[in-house]
């Protein structure tokens, strides 16, 4: 277990609230946590699995949240009072032990006691309170395969598709950065100069797949990338979609190289080298077990693609997006790297 993810429901009779809330943080780890409440009256509008996956929960965990602080102004004012309390006890109580009972509790699926240290938390805020959880352990695999997908699920509707064809775009490799949702920093963060890690996801022109191989013998099988790869950010550029904002880069591969990649805003990427240079390190040896798991896990997924996918097909298709829909038939190949990558990070 890399991740312990609680979500809760709390209702107040006394208080006259209702709310939802999660923690969420690296085993034995300082938990980071938000939570929002609305008036009883309201709550029958909050429409939130606990048990949704995680990448599935934050999304609709921040929509909602949003919508209520647009459409009710109170419940603004409501949800800072209770998160000021919240952080104030978890303070005293201390925010390592609090990441450690959760961690335990986690680990051992133990929801009653997951549902004891969260009622702890607020019986101070409103005796009685009824309290619903769950909770999940996660995996970095986990995480950034949920986010990669998420990513993908929402890039149809959010017309980047000619931003990604563009003409000084088109033809080069297309990247990934490692994904680090704990330690990492967003790109914003990141000036050109840069040191960035990432995975070469696609690289269409066969000339420069062969170049990248001679360049990096020991991070390539026959047919891709398997071990990431250090480069230099040498442009970045915020691009806006209908609903998202990304950042464009590109990244000196070496030797006059350069790879592209679309990275949504929010997400966390690698930033210590140290680290990096750890964890490629370890992965070495077990190179050759994961590109098996890699192919296994890809013959999986593709029949579960399909019929996801086949009932969506229309006989119109934009020419504009004509280069990004084929990078979106890779997906799975994207997914199964993004779990090597995310192994890197492990124990």
């Amino acid at each position: 277990m890399d991740f312990y993810f609680v979500t809760y429901r709390l209702k107040s009779r006394i208080t006259a609230e209702f709310g939802i809330g999660f923690f969420f943080g690296k085993s034995n780890g300082v938990p980071e946590y938000d939570v929002f409440v609305v008036p009883t009256r309201l709550a029958n509008q909050i429409v939130i699995d606990l048990k949704a996956d995680y990448g599935a929960f934050m999304k609709a965990f921040t929509q909602q949240k949003n919508r209520f602080f647009s459409q009710y102004p109170e419940t603004d004012d409501m949800s800072r009072e209770i998160l000021n309390y919240l952080r104030s006890t978890i303070n005293r109580r201390g925010p390592r032990l609090l990441g450690s009972e959760l961690t335990a509790a986690v680990r051992d699926n133990d929801e009653e006691l997951v549902m004891y240290i969260v009622q702890e938390l607020f019986k101070e805020w409103a005796p009685k309170i009824e309290v619903d959880v769950a909770c999940k352990q996660l995996s970095y695999e986990d995480i950034s395969a949920e986010s990669y997908m998420q990513f993908w699920e929402d890039f149809e509707g959010e017309g980047l598709g000619e931003v990604i064809a563009r003409a000084d775009l088109a033809d080069l490799p297309e990247i990934f950065p490692l994904v680090d949702p704990v330690m990492g920093k967003p790109l914003s963060e990141f000036d050109l100069g840069d040191m960035v890690f990432f995975l070469i996801l696609s690289v269409r022109n066969k000339e420069k797949l062969e170049r990248l191989k001679q360049l990096y013998p020991k991070h390539f099988s026959e047919t891709r990338n398997v071990v990431p790869i250090s480069g230099t950010l040498i442009a970045k550029e915020l691009v806006k979609g209908k609903k998202g904002e990304y950042y464009l880069i590109k990244v000196d591969l070496g030797e006059g190289l350069v790879g592209k990649g679309l990275v949504p805003k929010s997400v966390k990427v690698m930033a210590d080298y140290s680290r990096f240079q750890e964890k490629v390190s370890s992965v070495a040896s077990g190179q050759q077990n994961w590109e098996q798991k890699l192919n296994e896990m890809l013959n999986s997924e593709r029949s579960k693609q399909v019929e996801r996918v086949e009932p969506k097909v229309s006989p119109t298709v934009k020419v504009g997006s004509g280069d990004f829909l084929i990078a979106f038939l890779i997906t799975l190949l994207i997914i199964g790297i993004l779990l090597i990558a995310s192994y890197f990070f492990m124990l």
